[in-house]
């Protein structure tokens, strides 16, 4: 029971134990309080609980609200799981610290010199002390990685280390993160999250400030460039929608660099480039977060489509720098662990500072017998780790199965001693209990040294399995505060205040890759708007009381649906509709399908994925409304789906209009903007071109009932009949949805917008006369501004189709070729292909 130095127990620590055999982070023992918690209870000390837990809820939804979430890696295409910040920090005294860190860069120099040496001159192999099997049987150890005769060349830059505490209260590490280190940038959210949550107790607490170690993490990265001052550092992150994509872009724009994926990145003679608007722009340094194995497919994969062909040759000639390089993640595997410290005497002359938890190598006769004398008290894992890849099936294997498994292939395995990591109390809203932590620290190189983090990514979960399975349990995390012993310095990445700031102008160092996303996005938001009106139209005809052969237009709109791949062909066919289902059965299945291409479902899917994808370079309010327009596009367990629908579809549609308000009013216009801009125009040319076609050329609705449909889901109803009451006639119709350029939706209107986005786009200034887009854009609006209306809606109802059709054809055949246009000149980089040359 805590002791009576508590004041505040009862206001937030009332019936919290720790768990029994496990070191408590805030009560000793004797039930004391620890010396790092007594700062935090005085600053809470006239917080009231009902206070807290509200403080606490707005933190949580603030994350929620920024999309902070971690897909399930057991299956990616499963809604993401919201990412979880507890109400309690985890305090640690700055001495206590000190101590952590000092061990921490040993660790991380000692895991580089080994590094440097398995991929050079292997001269602990040789000499050794390293058995050489433990090297070369690893899955993960590749040629292409090894530089044996080259200068060394630090290899590790970013190091990550997950520790736990023993139950005797010392740190000890759990594992080495050398590929990629992810958590950082969760770490920062969890900090500025607690700062809204806790401001005045941060500050009385005096918490060390995470920015020193994003200032080092900048300054090495630039080091390793030719030219530091104008060094290109590019952010290589996975595929958007990866377990990282959210803090690849949280920490690309927070740091000031480009946001790539390997498609963005292009070798051309040895040299690396990004894909911009204006062509090649060189790189300097790449801060990747891909395995290593996937960044060069002509070297390391095979698939195709993943890394940057030809990357490893730049690497080599030293055009370009590489974090951390590739091979790195050689040392994450637990095998490397039983050698560590014998290594470290080797190398550093010194024991290791922090041990590592105890491992033994199965590979060698010794120790494989000490660990079948106890397989039952020890935790059995592979010897090699690749990432992505969990061993929690060894958690349900009897001790005569793992000893089986252990002399089939004892090199494969190794064994370690169960840690019961430490406890603390977490808030769940009303309660208190205890959880178990591990901390993930971080550290970057800083000269002859390393830089630590002040604090980490703690993670919490309610049991002590494998760390690799803590997520998938639905964990929660915890902000590491590190207690300053004096003033804490302001120290942050935003530029002081009365430094003096060179104005500028968006300009078109934007990736293709980006840009090309954007152009999508608009024509994705258009397709959907236009698919959600005219779904919304047949379902509120089918719903109203007038029986449903007493509406004219419904048979057409219908057919509409049809021929845009909607519903089943078959509902147009007065023999085959008989025998099927009544459509107000199987329209909202067909609206909610996401498997079928062209669905609303779908639609709004892809939507939503094209916007991840540029998630850095949209406004939290944009984000905020596709994220929500996704999640609550739904099918729902209801009686009456397809009212359920009708609801669900009007809701999409309202959030559509926020968007496109969104997009006219609260987007900078920068080049970002005008692609988006362009493919909403050409999207919507198309989509009312198709509309045209189907309701009156292909479908002879040229009554009052079929053009006011038209008109319904062109939204231009209300425009047409203030101005011809309800007097609906082909010619006017056709002159309002195609001619009119006073009309926001009308073909005229896009293709005047069409026009001046192709004449504003970049371009090579060498380049005479006008570019394929602008001749295209241009023509399409020549031909439409000579189109003339009635004598084309005269000569329809006089039984001649052709002059409509012929526009029509056109159109439909001009707008796809813009489109490409606009592709080939901007979104793709193709150069002639390239031997890799040997040095």
């Amino acid at each position: 029971m805590p002791g009576s130095d508590l004041r505040v127990d009862a206001k937030l620590f009332s019936g919290y134990s720790g768990a029994e055999g496990s070191y408590d982070e805030v009560f000793s023992d004797k039930g004391e309080l620890r010396p790092a918690w007594r700062r935090f209870i005085d600053a809470t000390e006239g917080l009231p609980r009902a206070e807290f837990g509200r403080r606490w809820e707005q933190a949580q939804r603030l994350l929620q609200q920024n999309s902070l979430a971690y897909p399930d890696p057991r299956d990616p295409r499963a809604r993401r799981h919201p990412w979880e910040l507890d109400a309690f920090p985890l305090v640690i005294q700055a001495e206590e610290w000190r101590e952590v860190a000092a061990a921490l860069k040993q660790r991380a120099t000692l895991l580089d010199m080994v590094l440097q040496d398995l991929l050079g001159p292997q001269r602990l192999i040789r000499e050794g002390h390293l058995p050489a099997e433990v090297v070369f049987r690893h899955p993960g150890f590749l040629l292409p990685y090894c530089r044996p005769d080259a200068t060394p060349q630090q290899v590790l830059h970013v190091y990550g280390a997950d520790v736990a505490r023993s139950p005797d209260g010392r740190w000890w590490v759990l594992d080495d993160r050398c590929e990629s280190p992810s958590g950082a940038g969760f770490a920062l959210q969890n900090r500025i999250a607690m700062s809204r949550m806790l401001p005045d107790v941060i500050h009385e607490c005096r918490v060390e400030r995470l920015a020193p170690y994003f200032i080092s993490f900048q300054e090495h990265l630039a080091r390793l460039a030719p030219d530091r001052e104008r060094a290109r550092v590019v952010w290589l992150s996975q595929l958007a929608g990866s377990a990282n994509y959210f803090e690849d872009a949280f920490l690309a724009r927070y740091l000031g660099y480009t946001l790539a994926e390997a498609g963005d990145l292009a070798v051309r003679q040895n040299k690396l480039y990004l894909k911009t608007l204006a062509g090649l722009s060189p790189v300097d340094v790449l801060m990747r977060r891909p395995n290593s194995e996937n960044c060069d497919p002509l070297e390391l994969s095979d698939a195709s489509s993943m890394g940057v062909a030809g990357l490893l040759q730049s690497l080599r000639s030293r055009n370009a720098a590489i974090a951390n390089g590739l091979g790195s993640g050689l040392l994450e595997s637990p095998i490397f662990m039983a050698f560590l410290p014998r290594l470290a005497e080797t190398l550093l002359s010194e024991p290791l500072k922090m041990p590592n938890v105890a491992t033994w190598w199965c590979g060698d006769p010794k120790s494989r017998k000490y660990v079948l004398s106890r397989v039952s008290e020890l935790a059995i894992r592979p010897a090699y780790r690749r990432r992505g890849v969990n061993d929690s099936r060894l958690l349900e294997l009897s001790r005569s199965e793992l000893t089986a498994m252990i002399e089939a292939h004892p090199t494969a395995y190794v064994a370690q001693e169960r840690v019961r990591r430490s406890t603390a109390p977490v808030w769940s809203g009303q309660d208190v209990t205890h959880s178990y932590i591990s901390l993930r620290a971080f550290a970057v190189s800083s000269g002859d040294s390393f830089e630590v983090m002040p604090g980490g990514l703690a993670r919490v979960s309610a049991t002590l399995g494998p760390l690799d399975m803590s997520l998938l349990e639905g964990e929660r995390s915890k902000d590491t505060w590190v207690l300053s012993e004096g003033p804490v310095s302001s120290v942050t990445l935003l530029i002081a205040a009365d430094e003096p700031l060179a104005l500028r102008r968006g300009g078109v160092d934007l990736p293709s890759r980006a840009a090309e996303h954007f152009f999508w996005l608009g024509r994705q938001s258009v397709r959907a708007e236009t698919l959600g009106k005219l779904i919304r139209a047949v379902a509120l005809r089918l719903t109203s009381e007038q029986d449903a052969e007493r509406i004219p237009e419904l048979q057409l709109l219908i057919r509409v649906l049809a021929e845009l791949g909607q519903i089943e062909p078959g509902y147009v066919v007065d023999e085959i509709k008989v025998q099927m289902p009544a459509l107000e059965k199987l329209l909202p299945a067909a609206v909610f399908d996401e498997k079928t291409p062209g669905t609303l479902r779908a639609t709004v899917a892809n939507l939503a994925q094209l916007a991840a994808t540029v998630r850095d370079l949209l406004s939290l309010d944009t984000w905020r409304i596709i994220r929500e327009m996704n999640d609550e596009f739904q099918p729902t367990a209801s009686d009456d789906g397809f009212l359920d629908m009708l609801v669900k579809v009007d809701g999409l549609l309202a959030g559509l209009a926020a968007l496109t308000g969104q997009f006219a009013e609260g987007m900078t216009r920068t080049h970002a903007w005008r692609f988006l801009d362009f493919g909403r125009r050409l999207e919507r040319t198309l989509q009312a071109s198709q509309l045209i076609r189907a309701v009156v050329a292909e479908g002879g609705g040229t009554d009052a009932a079929a053009l006011e449909s038209l008109l319904e889901v062109s939204d231009s109803l209300m425009t047409y009949r203030s101005r011809y009451y309800s007097r609906f006639q082909l010619g006017a119709v056709l002159d309002l949805l195609m001619t009119d350029e006073t009309n926001p939706r009308s073909m005229a209107f896009q293709l005047v917008e069409c026009t001046s986005h192709a004449a504003q786009l970049p371009r090579e200034s060498i380049v005479p006369g006008q570019m394929t887009e602008e001749r295209l854009a241009a023509s399409l609006l020549h031909l439409i501004r000579r189109v003339d209306p009635l004598a084309i809606a005269r000569a329809y109802e006089s039984g001649d189709e052709e002059p409509l059709d012929s526009l029509l054809t056109t159109i439909d055949s001009s707008l796809p070729k813009l489109s490409d246009a606009v592709s080939h000149h901007y979104f793709f980089h193709s150069g002639p292909a390239q031997r890799l040359a040997r040095d």
